[in-house]
Parts: C-alpha cells; sequence; structure tokens
C-alpha cells in the first residue's frame, strides 16, 4: 500500500496556547482512519493543519509530506491549490443559514465546477440526490434540487454538505471528514454512513480520515487516539455500535 500522507512531529500553537504537540501518524491508501479523544484535545486543528486552513496566527511546526507534493507546510499557493484539489475535505459546521434563495443545485454545481469544469443541471442534480440519498417511506426525496438549504433543518444541512462533497468528488485520493453526524437523527445517520461506506467501497484505494464521537461506521480499519499524552494507534479492533440495526455483510444499514 502506497502513503498517502505522513505527519511528523506536528505541533501547532496559537499565541501562549499549545493546541497539538508533537503528533506523528502515517495514512496509507486504503486506509479508513477513526481519530478520536475526547473534546478540546485538537483533532480539528490536526485536520486543518493537513489542509493548511485557518492558519493565521498560528505557529505550525512539523511536516505534513504528501507523497506527490512534499511538505505541504511549505508549498506556495499554486500547488496548495493543487493539492487541495485531490482532498475531499467535510468540514464540521455547515454554513447554509445565511444562503437566502440559494438553491441545492447552487451549491452542488458550484463544486462540481470547481474539481470537474462544468456545471451540472437541475436534472444532473437530482440524479446525484437519487444515487446517493433513499426516497421517503413516501416517495419523495429529503430535498431537491431547487430546495432552498437556508430553510433545511440541521439534520438535512448537514446530509447536504456530506451529499455535496462525496458525490461531486469520488474519486479524491483522500477523504477527510470532521464529525459528519452533527445535528442527525438515525435516519440520516444512517444515510451518511451508507453514503462514506459505498465511497469507501468503489474507491479501495481512497483513504479516509474521520473524526466522530459516534461509532456506528462498520469499514473503519484503524483507529488513532489524541489524548494529552499524543496520539497513539488503538490496539483493539474498531468495534461498531449501532443504535438502529445490524449492517449487511457490506457494511451498508438497510433503509
Amino acid at each position: 500500500m502506497e502513503n498517502i500522507l505522513s505527519i511528523k512531529n506536528l505541533s501547532v500553537e496559537l499565541r501562549d496556547r499549545t493546541l497539538v504537540k508533537n503528533i506523528s501518524f502515517n495514512i496509507d491508501e486504503g486506509d479508513v482512519v477513526l481519530l478520536s479523544g475526547a473534546n478540546g484535545m485538537g483533532k480539528s486543528t490536526i485536520l486543518k493543519s493537513i489542509l493548511r486552513l485557518e492558519t493565521e496566527g498560528k505557529r505550525i511546526s512539523g511536516e505534513v509530506i504528501n507523497h506527490s507534493f512534499g511538505n505541504i507546510l511549505t508549498l506556495n499557493a499554486t500547488d496548495l491549490q493543487r493539492y487541495r484539489a485531490g482532498i475531499a475535505y467535510i468540514q464540521q459546521k455547515d454554513e447554509y443559514a445565511e444562503m437566502g434563495n440559494i438553491q441545492v443545485r447552487d451549491i452542488i454545481s458550484e463544486i462540481r465546477e470547481a474539481h470537474a469544469g462544468r456545471r451540472l443541471s437541475y436534472s444532473e442534480v437530482n440524479d446525484l440526490i437519487d444515487e446517493w440519498i433513499p426516497r421517503r417511506s413516501d416517495g419523495s426525496r429529503v430535498f431537491d434540487a431547487k430546495s432552498k438549504p437556508a430553510k433545511f433543518s440541521g439534520g438535512e444541512q448537514r446530509l447536504l454538505s456530506v451529499l455535496s462533497v462525496i458525490a461531486t468528488r469520488p474519486q479524491a485520493e483522500l477523504m477527510i471528514i470532521d464529525e459528519p453526524l452533527n445535528n442527525l437523527d438515525f435516519i440520516n445517520a444512517r444515510n451518511i454512513s451508507n453514503l462514506i461506506n459505498k465511497v469507501v467501497k468503489e474507491n479501495p484505494k481512497m483513504a479516509v480520515l474521520m473524526i466522530s464521537h459516534c461509532r456506528i461506521f462498520p469499514f473503519i480499519t484503524r483507529e488513532i487516539k489524541l489524548s494529552s499524552d499524543g496520539i497513539s494507534e488503538v490496539a483493539e479492533p474498531y468495534v461498531c455500535h449501532s443504535c438502529f440495526g445490524e449492517p449487511d455483510e457490506n457494511g451498508f444499514y438497510i433503509q
């Protein structure tokens, strides 16, 4: 298996506060890694440092080495954008509340255009939605291309955030996911697990690094834990604890 990322002695400081210190771990192709640990330990800081996001005012040392680009902490702006283009990133917070009349099609098409060079039609967006999100029991979609995310519930916004990344970037070499189940009821949590599992199954060389406090994901292959002593590999195999039924032999939850 080829190495995708090597994080070596990563430390991040903000003014006089140490956010993370001397963190080291590797991610290889095909790894689906859960980054666990208590709140406030710096898990999201690690993810943002891997992408070199929100760096203003921070002192970042160590190395984040990508197999194609080298140490991303030293890349120029052009190469940094090229590096990020190979990563599907699902951030922790959804930001749709102030979007007014913006439609689902606008959001998904903007992301698709940035990475594939063209926008999608309303029918193409609806086809993507139908491919990735099961319809309700009455046959209706959870949302469609003309729906306005500003009016969505928190769970619907989260589902759109995950869909808009994975449905338009399914062949990225690395997926980074920060708390994918925020604000979700059990139906949408199950949908999210199935969405991520679908990408993993269809792209066996893709690596995934995910933060989640909920252990419902049957496809996790490794767990690394962040504590005050640093980061360590969890020796015991990851155990899925689902509160809404057992997944099938391929790791999918029955709808």
